[in-house]
Formats: structure tokens, C-alpha cells, sequence
């Protein structure tokens, strides 16, 4: 990765009733092996942790002018450093109702893609742990949360810059002071929330639409790059691109042109967005059918329904043929200690 600037600053209130209070630092931080080891790891749990919500800065510059600075910074009529101070100043304003106490951090890393730029927020807390030191004294030190942050913000910079994108603005907030998460989305000016999971589910019912033109080995390779490509966008926190799956289909499935996907949503379902953001357990469940209750758990490959496994709805029974080797071994010696 490479971290074209990083600063932090802090933020918070020890006592109800009293004011949000700033310390921010004077100069953004010079970048070091240590520093580009937590903007890693604040990078990879950014990536891992769930509950994301995709959308885009509002419209409304007066209330949340968070863009308009980044925009300046951006075009060099703002250093970076004095845009997080007029940021932070915007989240102390948007806490000014908030009830909970804080001590926490705000992070701001700007990082350089070959994909494009990026801009990440992060807020961070401390957390105490005890240690010996040197003379096997009990001492207490304290260190960032880099894991257990609740609150931060990614934006892609190039497709926020050239518009050509409704989900370039990701935000986590999973904290349970509500008063403060909503002022960090105020903060971030995050608007326009996406209903991934149902966009993802009417994408997979064109894709099932699609294999049904196919013969049965074409469909199940394009059933299977589909998922393999939507979950490597998804783990990268990128969109699913029409146009670049189609290509990506053509050189699995020799057999079409690199536009014939594109060209059947387009024709078929021309309401599907040409870009979305991925759901992760929605696209999993497309090639594999599990369930679990508290005497039961399964989970199989969907191709093999109306093979290995036939399902009676009237009766509610699954028939299942050709078991694993192992699971039939592991039945035919219980049922043999039972007699």
C-alpha cells in the first residue's frame, strides 16, 4: 500500500453536560514502517468486518460540507492537514447533541491505488492491558483498538471524482451509542443507503436466467466464475462491473463473445444496475444450499438438485444418493454399535 498522507487527531468528553472537546495535531504523520503497519491492519479488519452500507456523499454541501473540503484538498486549494481540522471541527459540531462520553481518535489515511485513490476514516479507541517490565514490576500501558473499531468510512476517490459510480462511499457503524454513530454519518455526510442484499438477489436471477441458454457445462462454469468473481470484489470492498464479468466470462466459456452477457442483462433486465455492490452471503448461497437446526446441519452444492438430491415438497423429505464415503462409513458403524 502506499499512504500518500496520515494524521490523527482527538476527540472527546469525560463528564455529561460539558462540551466535546479537540486536540488536533499540528502536522501530519511521516510515514514509517510502524505507521504503515496500523494503516494496514485497520485496512484488513475495514475489509473483514460486515454490516457495511454502501452509498454516496448528500447533496446538501450547506449541512454537510465534508465533500466540499475533501474536493479542495483534493485540488490543492486545502493541504490535507487543514481539511481533518475542518472535518473534526464538523464532527464536533455534529455531537454537539449527542449524550454519550467519548475519548476516541479519528484517523484520516489517503492511499494511492493503481485502481485509484482512496480516503479512510477510522475512529479508534484505547484499550489497557497489564505487563511485566523490565524488573518483572506490574505496570499498565495502553494501545489502539486496531480491531474492534465500530466507526469508519472509505472513500474511492476516482469514482466519486468522475461520477460514475452511486456506491463510492462505504461506511461502518455497528456502535451501540447511537447518539454517536449518527453523528459520525452526519460527520461523513454519508447518504443514500443500498439495499445490496435485494440488488444482489435480482442479479443472480439473471444470471440463472442466462445459464438457461446454455448447455449444462458452459452454465455451470458461468455459475461458477459468477460467484468466484462477485466474492474477489466483495473481499476487495469493490463493485461488481456488468462489463468486466462479461469479460471475465468469455475467457472462461470459450465458447461466447465477451459482450454476451453484458448484451443479455441489458436486453433482458435493463433495470440492473451496470455496477453494484455485492452480497457476500447472498452470492455463497447461489452454489450452495445449507440449513441448520438445533439436531440437524447441511449444506450441499445446489447442482446437485436433481441429482444426488431430490427434494419432495408435498412430503417435505430429501432423498440424497451417492453419499461421501466418510458419512457412509460413519453410519454403517453406528447403526452396526446400536445393534
Amino acid at each position: 500500500m502506499a499512504i500518500t498522507a496520515l494524521v490523527a487527531h482527538r476527540i472527546y468528553r469525560h463528564s455529561p453536560g460539558t462540551a466535546f472537546e479537540l486536540q488536533l495535531r499540528g502536522e501530519p504523520f511521516t510515514t514509517n514502517g510502524k505507521l504503515e503497519e496500523l494503516a494496514y491492519e485497520l485496512k484488513a479488519q475495514f475489509i473483514r468486518k460486515g454490516g457495511k452500507s454502501y452509498g454516496r456523499f448528500s447533496d446538501e454541501l450547506g449541512e454537510f460540507p465534508l465533500p466540499s473540503w475533501l474536493k479542495d484538498s483534493r485540488e490543492e486549494r486545502l493541504s490535507f492537514l487543514s481539511f481533518t481540522h475542518k472535518a473534526m471541527q464538523q464532527f464536533q459540531h455534529a455531537l454537539e447533541s449527542a449524550e454519550s462520553l467519548l475519548d476516541a481518535y479519528v484517523f484520516f489515511v489517503e492511499e494511492k491505488l493503481e485502481v485509484g485513490d482512496t480516503l479512510q476514516v477510522y475512529l479508534l479507541e484505547h484499550l489497557s492491558g497489564i505487563y511485566l517490565d523490565g524488573e518483572l514490576a506490574i505496570d499498565e500501558s495502553l494501545h489502539l483498538d486496531t480491531s474492534g473499531f465500530n466507526l469508519a468510512a472509505k472513500v474511492q476517490l476516482q469514482d466519486w471524482a468522475d461520477a460514475n459510480s452511486s456506491t463510492y462511499l462505504t461506511l461502518i457503524r455497528s456502535r451501540t451509542d447511537k447518539d454517536i454513530a449518527d453523528a459520525f454519518t452526519q460527520f461523513i455526510a454519508f447518504t443514500d443507503k443500498q439495499d445490496i442484499k435485494q440488488e444482489t438477489a435480482e442479479f443472480l436471477k439473471v444470471v440463472d436466467d442466462f445459464s438457461q441458454t446454455l448447455d449444462d457445462t458452459a452454465a455451470k462454469l458461468t455459475r461458477t466464475k459468477v460467484v468466484n468473481y462477485c466474492l474477489e470484489q466483495n473481499k476487495a470492498g469493490k463493485a461488481v462491473t456488468i462489463a468486466d464479468l462479461s469479460q471475465n466470462l468469455a475467457e472462461e466459456v470459450k465458447s461466447y463473445e465477451p459482450d454476451r452477457f453484458v448484451r443479455y442483462v441489458e436486453t433482458s433486465k435493463p433495470e440492473i444496475k451496470p455496477e453494484f455492490i455485492p452480497h457476500a452471503g447472498q452470492i455463497r448461497s447461489y452454489v450452495r444450499i445449507s440449513g441448520r437446526n438445533d439436531n440437524l446441519s447441511m449444506s450441499f452444492a445446489s447442482d446437485c438438485l436433481g441429482r444426488e438430491i431430490e427434494y419432495d415438497a408435498d412430503q417435505d423429505v430429501l432423498t440424497i444418493r451417492n453419499l461421501p464415503p466418510a458419512l457412509k462409513a460413519r453410519l454403517i458403524k453406528h447403526l452396526k454399535e446400536l445393534h
